[in-house]
C-alpha cells in the first residue's frame, strides 16, 4: 500500500509539476532554509545517504532548480539554494501536491483516525529513535 500511494502521489506529481517525488523532496528541504543548506546537513535531514542525493542535486542543477555557492560562516565549504527558477517549480507544486496526497491518502481516513494514525506514528519514530540511539552505542 505505501509503495502503491508513493508512485500515485508521484505519478500526479510529475503531470502537475514535472518534478520527481525525489526532486520535490530536496527542494521542499532547501525551501525551509534560503539562507543554504550543506549537502550532508541536506542528506541528514531527509534521511538520505550523499551517493543518493549527489545524483538529485546533479539533476536539480542540471535544470536550473538548484545551485551551489559558498557558504557565508566557511567560505571553503558550499551551500545548497533554490533558484529563481526553483523557487517558481516548487510554488506551483506545492498546491498540487497537497491536493494529490489528499485525494490518496487523506480522503481515506476519518479525522479520528487520521488522529490515530498521527499517534501511531509519533510512537513508532520515537521507538525507532531509540533502537536506532542504542544500535549506534552498540557498534561504537
Amino acid at each position: 500500500m505505501t509503495e502503491t500511494l508513493k508512485r500515485e502521489v508521484g505519478r500526479d506529481l510529475w503531470a502537475d509539476a514535472e518534478l520527481s517525488d525525489t526532486e520535490f523532496t530536496v527542494l521542499a528541504h532547501l525551501r525551509l532554509s534560503p539562507e543554504g543548506v550543506r549537502p550532508g546537513a541536506c542528506a541528514q535531514a531527509i534521511g538520505w545517504d550523499s551517493s543518493r542525493l549527489s545524483h538529485q542535486l546533479r539533476r536539480l542543477e542540471k535544470r536550473g532548480l538548484i545551485r551551489r555557492r559558498a557558504d557565508p560562516s566557511d567560505g571553503r565549504a558550499a551551500v545548497l539554494v533554490m533558484t529563481d527558477t526553483g523557487q517558481e517549480v516548487y510554488r506551483k507544486a506545492i498546491g498540487p501536491h497537497l491536493r494529490s496526497a489528499q485525494k490518496w491518502f487523506a480522503a481515506a481516513l476519518t479525522p479520528a483516525q487520521l488522529e490515530g494514525l498521527a499517534e501511531g506514528l509519533t510512537a513508532l519514530q520515537a521507538h525507532i529513535d531509540t533502537v536506532s540511539a542504542t544500535a549506534s552505542e552498540e557498534r561504537s
